[in-house]
């Protein structure tokens, strides 16, 4: 028996993405995406049986679904795209992130522009002092930043891996305090978070996951930990503060 988990896997692709009672529908997301490409789906708080989809009885958040779904792919699959199901994407954008991750070899996050997203897609890790008082600079420009939405992502799986993925204590959903500590603790261990502007995908109205449907905490309580985890000594009074934000 191996005592590591694998850490290194083939060239293939596969996606993830996170439904809630099943819905919403996939028949959109799934017209875009590359034909060939597999799309592993992750329903919470489902009461069905059965089908093509990894069931969870209960809603454990965007966080803890994509990890479930990540940690079951094949050990030949070393590329992960997360997206929520509302993603459109256009011709040739999975290509062309797979593309800038050659030109990135670091690269353990790439992620596109978002047509027609209204919450935060990405930028600079704020400083704590920041955090705490809900000043999350942003956008992100091109090449290297802090972090990115994972409503679409390109994912080096064994950057993932490093990392133990997201941090499954976050409830919040793309673009979330999941996000930033994701993104941060990538930083962290060596790998580069890279945003492709020229790469574009579109962001339907009112998609369930990204505005927020299942989210299970206020995004104070996100802003908290995140704040918590990181404060040392005098600065875990920051925490105090954190709680208190928002």
């Amino acid at each position: 028996m191996e005592s590591d988990p694998v850490r290194e896997y083939g060239d293939a692709l596969a996606a993830v993405t996170v439904t809630r009672r099943g819905r919403p529908a996939l028949e959109g997301l799934r017209a875009t995406l590359p034909e060939q490409l597999p799309l592993v789906v992750v329903d919470t708080a489902s009461s069905e049986r059965g089908g093509d989809a990894v069931r969870l009885p209960e809603d454990v958040g965007w966080a803890a679904a994509v990890n479930r779904g990540v940690a079951g792919l094949a050990r030949e699959v070393g590329w992960v795209v997360l997206t929520a199901p509302g993603v459109r994407w256009r011709p040739g954008a999975v290509d062309a992130l797979r593309a800038a991750a050659v030109r990135h070899p670091r690269a353990g996050l790439l992620g596109p522009a978002q047509h027609g997203a209204t919450g935060r897609t990405g930028g600079p890790v704020p400083r704590l002092r920041d955090a705490v008082r809900g000043r999350i600079p942003g956008p992100a420009g091109p090449g290297p930043t802090g972090w990115l939405s994972s409503a679409a992502l390109l994912v080096q799986r064994s950057a993932w891996d490093s990392v133990d993925g997201f941090d499954a204590r976050y409830l919040d959903g793309p673009g979330g305090f999941c996000d930033i500590d994701l993104g941060d603790r990538m930083g962290r261990a060596g790998w580069l978070v890279v945003f492709v502007p020229d790469v574009v995908i579109d962001v339907e109205p009112g998609d369930t996951i990204v505005d927020g449907h299942g989210i299970l905490e206020p995004h104070a309580a996100g802003l908290h930990r995140f704040v918590r985890d990181r404060a040392r000594g005098p600065a875990r009074a920051l925490a105090a503060l954190a709680r208190r934000a928002l």
